[in-house]
Formats: structure tokens, sequence, C-alpha cells
């Protein structure tokens, strides 16, 4: 018999530019969100334990509210929706994804769900399979609220999508349905057999899961770009991994070659960040964040700018070298490993009790002694705070 357990959902609501149709009084977006803001509050009345995270997808996707239950602070984040361009469901859905792993290899037994609000007018990539799939076998819940019908009912990509993950799917015509449907779509959901991506024999089911839900890195708006003119403080920004404005390996500017993390907003040259994915790539040209882990996959381009370079390759400093910030690593004891209900913050994998385990005195970063050695030869700081070991 399936078990009702805590949920941990991803609200992501569609802000293209077809969201501002009038069709919807007073239009399609808004709806969406009064939408959201019911779904947000039945949730927590149902269940307040159960946490909510909010993303918007338009030309870029942006995560509104980390997973939090404090109501009032996700729906002030709804607030901060802005409509741009044509949303990419498969990057939405990848970017969800995303969050809802890094908290399965922190804590399991929870239920997992992602609720789109769209009136389906959303681009696909070929990825949208595979990033299905994997949801799939995570026993992700898909749900979707569309506001209109397509032309074709049988042919919606949402409709699709919340049949194979066992989620609700439903299609409204009108402003007070899609509203009062934000409350039903919020009951509870059963947990479900899934596939455990993250056992110590599942490396090789690993590698596709890294490389489908990777998303690339968010060039400047003109919006950033006009800041950087307009504020002679901010100035252009500096790269956060070689902390300067021109790039050490081209010379290039951060207007011509700055890039953001589409999760962390933290900026980096094109150049430095596949630097650093030469150091730790998990599968061609895919990395994570040095910052928030978040997943990346860089354009091949990028890989020619470091191709050549082995030995003159200037040197990627993420910690200040003062010897002001620094830090001392604990040793944990061996029986309290299986208290430890994060993942190790270089590898990101849970402590199975394989290997010793550490701890930074400074931010409280755990790591298995491995990647802490490995981590301490590449850049010779917690890669959490930046702080220097001192051994």
């Amino acid at each position: 018999m399936h078990d009702i357990k805590i949920e941990d959902c991803v609200v992501l609501i569609d802000s293209s530019r077809s969201m501002l149709r009038k069709d919807f009084k007073p239009n399609r977006l808004f709806v969406a969100l009064e939408s959201a803001k019911n779904f947000i509050n039945e949730k927590f009345t149902i269940d307040p334990k159960d946490r909510i995270a909010v993303l918007s997808i338009g030309a870029t996707i942006k995560k509104l509210s980390s997973f939090t239950h404090d109501e009032e602070k996700l729906i002030n984040s709804l607030k901060k929706i802005h409509v741009s361009g044509i949303g990419t469901l498969d990057e939405g859905l990848a970017f969800s994804l995303q969050i809802l792993v890094k908290e399965m290899r922190k804590l399991g037994g929870k239920t997992y769900r992602i609720f789109i609000i769209s009136d389906n007018k959303l681009k696909l990539s070929n990825k949208i399979q595979n990033i299905v799939d994997i949801a799939k076998g995570l026993g992700i819940y898909i749900d979707a609220s569309q506001l209109g019908k397509t032309e074709d009912y049988s042919q919606s990509i949402l409709k699709k999508i919340v049949r194979l993950t066992g989620g609700r799917f439903g299609y409204f015509n009108n402003s007070k349905a899609v509203v009062s449907a934000g409350r039903s779509f919020a009951s509870k959901k059963e947990s479900k057999t899934t596939t455990d991506y993250f056992g110590p024999n599942k490396k090789n089911e690993l590698a596709p899961l890294i490389s489908d839900i990777a998303l690339p890195l968010r060039r400047p708006s003109v919006l950033d770009i006009r800041l950087m003119m307009s504020s002679r403080e901010r100035g252009q920004e500096k790269c956060q991994i070689c902390h300067s404005v021109k790039s050490p390996l081209t010379g290039a500017d951060f207007f011509s070659e700055g890039r953001y993390c589409p999760s962390c907003e933290r900026p980096m040259h094109l150049s430095c960040s596949a630097m650093w994915a030469k150091k730790s790539e998990y599968k061609e040209m895919v990395f994570r964040c040095p910052f928030c882990y978040f997943l990346l996959e860089l354009p091949l381009s990028a890989s020619k700018l470091v191709e050549d370079k082995p030995d003159n390759e200037p040197k990627i400093k993420l910690i200040d070298e003062s010897g002001i910030n620094t830090t001392r690593m604990k040793l944990i004891p061996e029986s309290q490993i299986d208290e430890i209900d994060v993942s190790c913050t270089f590898c990101h994998s849970i402590f199975l009790g394989d290997y010793k385990a550490f701890q930074c005195e400074k931010c409280g970063a755990y790591y298995h002694e491995p990647c802490l050695n490995k981590m301490n030869d590449e850049i010779k700081a917690c890669r959490n705070c930046g702080a220097q070991i001192n051994f």
C-alpha cells in the first residue's frame, strides 16, 4: 500500500509573452498567479510541513523562491515575475529536476512533484523525452494546469507529460476555473517506487541524468548591460572565478565574454568557466557551478578556448589568499557519520560510512576524505565558503 508523505513541490509558472493575452481577464499571467496563490494557500492548509519552490519560465528561467514552507515569502516571490520571450519547456523541467534532485540527495522519504501553470505555448527541444523519462524514473509527479485548449486537445504536450509521470492534467477556458483549480491541484500525492539514482551501484545511470538536465550559462540581458553601463560604482561585472573584469585567458572584458549561472546568478567569464569545467567536468562540457553546484553545460566553442593551454593556463583562484579567511576541517566520529543528512559538498553523494567524513569549521559543509584531499589539491580551500584550509 502506498504511503502519504511530506511533499517538496516546484511550481513552474509560464511567463512567456503569450501569457499577456487578454482572453482571460485581465490577462493569462494574472490568472495564473492567482491560481498559484490558491495552490500555495491550500497546500499549507493540508499539510504545513510540505515545502514549495517557485520558478518562472520565459526567455530566461528565474528562481523566484527556494524551497520553503513560509507562505508569505512564497506569495511575495510571485511579485518578482517578469514577462519575456518564449519559454522552453524542457529547460524549465530540467531546472525543476535539478533543485528536486538536490533535495533528494539530502534526505529521502518524501514525495516530489512539479506543478506547471501554462498556456501550452512553450518551445520544445529534442531533450524533452529524456527529461520526462528522468522524472518518471525518479518518481517525480508532473501536474499541469493549462489555460485554454490547444487546437488538437489530444496533442497537448503537457497532457502527455502528465500521463507519463502519473500526474494530473486540467485545461480551463475561463478565469474563474483556472483560479479555483489551484486549490484542487494542491491535494496530496501517494509516494511510489522509484529508480535509486543515488545508490552506490548506480553510477552508470547517473551519467545520462547529469548530461540531460544541465542548463547553459545565461548571457547578460540588455537590462544587465544597461545596469553595468549606468552604474559608475558597479561598472562591469567581475568574474567570480578569476575576480577580474578582463578574462586572464582571452583578455576579453565582461561585456563580450560574461555569463551568469542561471541558479545563483554569479557572474563568470566563459573561458574561466571552461577552465573550471576542465578541472571538474562530469561528461564532455557538463560541470557544476563552483558556487551553488548547479549543473551547467558549456557550448562546444568554449572548449576550444582551453584546448591547447595545458601548461601555461592561468591559475584559477576561488579564494582570498590573504591568510585572513581560513578554516580547519574537523573529523567526524565514525559513529556519527550515519547522522549526516546532507550530501558531500564536493561530489554531491550521500555519506554511506565507506570513507571518513570531515566538516568545515567555518561554514559546516561536509566532505568525504578523498573529496577533501582532491579539493585541497585543486584550490586549497572549502568550495562552499572559500576559506583557506589549515591542516
